[in-house]
């Protein structure tokens, strides 16, 4: 077969799992299986109630807390609010409150988690 009749073949190929009654109708795609961090869902929950946390954020707490067990990553988050809080709470200009409270946080899980 040439080259350019196999390429041929492929492309006519390609669409006819689709149904042919709705154009552009996709195959029903599978579930997606749970991974590591669904598991800690409810610390980021509690964090985001009190934290203004930003996508970077939320990456910087999972890649930490997917391993803790239950309670230990409970306290953890609580000790991260609580630092971004006081963080927050001592910096006078409102504009800066949550960059400080992020770094104060950070800085604290980071601290943390070396014990």
């Amino acid at each position: 077969m040439k080259p350019f009749a196999r390429i041929a073949q492929m492309q006519a190929t390609a669409g006819a799992g689709r149904s042919q009654d709705q154009p552009g109708t996709r195959a029903k795609q599978h579930q997606r299986r749970a991974t590591v961090t669904t598991r800690i869902e409810p610390w980021l929950a509690l964090i985001e109630k009190r934290c203004g946390l930003l996508a970077e954020d939320r990456r910087f707490i999972r890649l930490r807390l997917a391993t803790r067990q239950h309670g230990e990553a409970m306290q953890l988050a609580e000790g991260y609010s609580t630092a971004w809080e006081q963080a927050a709470m001592r910096e006078q200009r409102a504009h800066v409150k949550n960059n400080a409270g992020r770094q104060a946080a950070n800085r604290w899980l980071k601290k943390a988690l070396e014990q």
